[in-house]
């Protein structure tokens, strides 16, 4: 309708005759030309059929791939759905539960407090429309990634409120007038016109207002995982019938306000706890809307871009954005300068200059310019994808503390439908009324709340993740707040870590008779195909020179170094140690060597030193506070370095470390972490997620620095995505603060249970004040995990 009117407007601006001739206006020429409106209907048909572009390249800057089909005799695929209605924990276990059995589904996780479900499925048994149309089996509302019915199901949900509660307040109305015959005497006539009216109105209130409460109710009976809705279920309908008894009798003993109004503060309280609920989980789906829907990609038909669905961006493709929108893929700059906002991955809201050549990320906004963009990752492989399906896998993952407590909630409803069964017999068997047996068990049925402890750990996981994401901090373990708040001592890598890692190539030193371009180029020759900061740097370096390297042989790549062949003679580039024969054999090189600050990389040539490349880098502008930080709140921070040994202590005294140890390979590292490790120590290791991967492994938390690699491939629980040392403090503060809600819901959880339920028991209570109790036990566990949002 938005975009209706806007043709109107712009119809009549440009004076068009008559808006019936819409087709042969300028507008609509100029939508069809740069590819808004197709031209044909066999054009609409083929991009509705269309799933990628055609196989031949969109432009001279790159190739484009080839869509393949997957083979389905190897291949599952993944399915992330986001799941509506679920009202508490069992109802994720029922759901989790039923994908799993059903024919086709591999492997199933579903998550309450993202009400998000990922499976794993065999396409060839199943599809998604089958997947999704057994969770609505259960009673819940399945939507595809981009369906947006939230604002619907909360009106449906409101209206259906609003009703139940129009009608119980009659319903008390009436309740209220016939229960003034305990103390007059009314006529048998009255009492059916006061009776009957009342129950015709508490009828539809729990036909109507209470279907989704006794759907789910079922779905929990039927595979034995019950629910809150079993309890309210089992109460409501009690004293329903019950009523309906007395009904038929002629008493006046009726609680049909009871049943009413049961159903009604259970509808109020899912409201307000929806509303918290989406306070809670607003920065996640703004995460999770990163990526854009569509991109203009760039063709030989479409020069300057034309909109398709992202869905069909492929490496290779050149693709075009410009101010205000968000890139779909991650790539290199072909055309145009500007500058990028990157807060939504990094958590900095600083505006960042690029120009051609940059590597740009998906999920970035362009705030400044307009880009034509070579595609490299895209999809699932793009920083935002590999970012998006992480969080998802952390947010499925639960604590073995949480797996426990699940398990308690399978026995937990049983146990208390037992419990209110005991009490209205030992009731009756004291020689109280059936009326006040019945009441006093529906009041232990709907006090009780298992919603309590079954979202005390996932409201505070989602709360937390979030937050984190928000820092620019991506956890893929939640067990890492648990240890981030139990480490004693934190380990350190230098380069790219404490330091930039940007190093600059500042001198190149000849030893012997080769000039620098000589050496330059046997060194680049040797790094050509390395990512390493150091082999980046030296081809960059030859590139900018106009060296050519030569062609090298039986390339061999070492832990601290690599070796080949050129013309027959053996060439090594690499630290002191992987050269440590030929700096024997070799020339003085203390002129070179009398730089403590500096790192030093060796080349040899024919078995001879030839060359000392030196190095420098900076520290990040916030190492020496992080340390500072660190050290204030007594945490033992120790600095680790493959370079060599004098240049990590220079750098450490810098930054004010006291132990420093350097030359040190990667299983070395990872020594140096055990030996904490057996001292009692708990150890955070902080590095590069691929390079460090042995010492992160070893380490009780791992931490990676991104330096734009995959992300798939780093060993680590959480990875700093800004590389700033100062995230690493606020993941500290904030795993102190997230463990700390942990307990308090679990044990306001366990204090409530335990204190309401003998209360209950003893008849203090009315079922109405005993539903309200249950409702505001769940409410106050998502108000104390979000006060986390509002103090964080």
């Amino acid at each position: 309708m938005g975009c209706k009117q806007v043709f109107h407007m712009l119809i009549e601006s440009s004076d068009a005759g008559d808006p019936e001739s819409f087709r042969e206006t300028e507008l609509f020429k100029k939508c069809q030309e740069i590819g808004i409106i197709p031209r044909s209907e066999a054009e609409l048909a083929e991009i509705i059929r269309a799933k990628i572009l055609p196989a031949a390249p969109l432009s001279t800057n790159g190739p484009t791939t080839e869509y393949q089909t997957p083979s389905l005799d190897n291949d599952t695929l993944s399915l992330s759905l986001s799941v509506d209605q679920m009202w508490c924990p069992a109802c994720a276990w029922v759901i989790e539960e039923t994908l799993r059995r059903t024919p086709g589904i591999i492997g199933a996780a579903c998550n309450f407090a993202t009400d998000r479900v990922r499976c794993d499925y065999d396409p060839v048994l199943t599809s998604p429309q089958r997947i999704i149309d057994s969770i609505k089996g259960l009673g819940y509302e399945a939507l595809m990634p981009g369906e947006e019915t939230e604002a619907r199901e909360r009106k449906v949900e409101f209206i259906r409120f609003v009703v139940s509660a129009l009608l119980t307040m009659n319903v008390m109305m009436l309740s209220f007038a016939l229960y003034s015959g305990f103390f007059t005497e009314f006529s048998p006539e009255t009492i059916q016109k006061l009776s009957w009216p009342t129950f015709v109105l508490a009828s539809v209130v729990l036909i109507y207002g209470g279907r989704n409460i006794y759907r789910r109710a079922w779905a929990g009976i039927s595979t034995a995982a019950f629910s809150m809705e079993t309890l309210i279920t089992v109460g409501s309908f009690s004293a329903y019938f019950y009523s309906i008894y007395g009904l038929l009798s002629g008493s006046i003993h009726l609680y049909f306000d009871t049943a009413s109004m049961l159903i009604t503060l259970v509808l109020l309280g899912k409201l307000l706890e929806r509303r918290a609920k989406a306070e809670v989980q607003e920065d996640l789906a703004n995460f999770f809307s990163l990526r854009p829907n569509k991109a203009k990609i760039c063709s030989e038909q479409y020069p300057r871009g034309r909109y398709v669905a992202a869905d069909n961006l492929r490496k290779g493709d050149t693709f075009r954005v410009e101010e205000s929108e968000v890139l779909a893929a991650d790539g290199f700059i072909l055309e145009g300068e500007g500058a990028v906002d990157e807060s939504s991955l990094t958590g900095e809201p600083l505006p960042i200059t690029k120009k051609i050549g940059d590597l740009v990320k998906s999920g970035s906004k362009v705030i400044q310019g307009t880009f034509e963009i070579r595609a490299e990752g895209v999809g699932e492989d793009s920083i935002v994808g590999q970012m998006i399906a992480i969080m998802e896998k952390a947010l499925g993952e639960k604590t073995p503390f949480e797996g426990k407590t699940e398990r308690a909630l399978q026995w937990f409803v049983p146990v208390i439908i037992a419990l209110g069964v005991g009490t209205g017999l030992v009731c009756l068997l004291s020689g109280l009324t059936f009326d006040q047996a019945m009441i006093r068990a529906v009041t232990v049925l709907v006090i009780s709340c298992p919603c309590t402890l079954g979202i005390a750990i996932p409201m505070a996981r989602v709360a937390g993740i979030s937050l984190a994401g928000r820092k620019g901090i991506l956890v893929r373990d939640f067990i890492s707040f648990e240890q981030a708040d139990r480490v004693d001592a934190f380990v350190l890598d230098k380069t790219g870590t404490v330091t930039k890692g940007q190093w600059s190539l500042l001198e190149v030193i000849p030893v012997g008779s080769l000039s620098e371009e000589k050496i330059l180029g046997l060194a680049a020759s040797l790094e050509n195909e390395s990512d390493h900061l150091i082999a980046a740097e030296i081809t960059r370096e030859a590139a900018r020179r106009q060296v050519q390297p030569p062609s090298v042989e039986n390339v061999e790549v070492s832990e601290n170094g690599v070796s080949g062949v050129v013309t027959g003679k053996k060439i090594k580039i690499g630290s002191r140690g992987f050269l440590a024969a030929e700096l024997e054999a070799g020339p003085d090189l203390a002129v070179a060597e009398n730089r403590p600050e500096h790192s030093l990389v060796f080349m040899s040539y024919a078995g001879r030193v030839c060359g000392v490349f030196v190095f420098g880098d900076e520290l990040k502008s916030n190492s020496i506070l992080a340390v500072s930080r660190l050290h204030g709140a007594g945490y033992r921070v120790a600095l680790v370095s493959g370079d060599d040994d004098q240049t990590t202590k220079a750098i450490a005294k810098e930054v004010g470390i006291d132990e420093a140890q350097g030359g040190k390979l990667p299983q070395e590292k990872a020594s140096f972490i055990s030996a904490l490790q057996q001292q009692g120590q708990l150890v955070a290791m902080v590095g590069d997620g691929i390079n460090d991967a042995p010492a992160l492994v070893q380490a009780d938390l791992a931490i990676a620095v991104h330096s734009g690699s995959d992300l798939g491939k780093e060993a680590a629980d959480l990875t700093l995505m800004r590389g700033d040392l100062l995230q690493l403090w606020d993941f500290v503060l904030l795993a102190k603060e997230v463990k700390k809600k942990i307990h308090q819901n679990l044990g306001f959880s366990f204090i409530y249970n335990l204190v309401s339920i003998p209360i209950a028991m003893s008849g203090l209570l009315t079922p109405l004040i005993a539903v309200s109790a249950m409702l505001l036990s769940s409410l106050s566990v998502i108000s104390n995990t979000l006060l986390l949002l509002k103090k964080t």
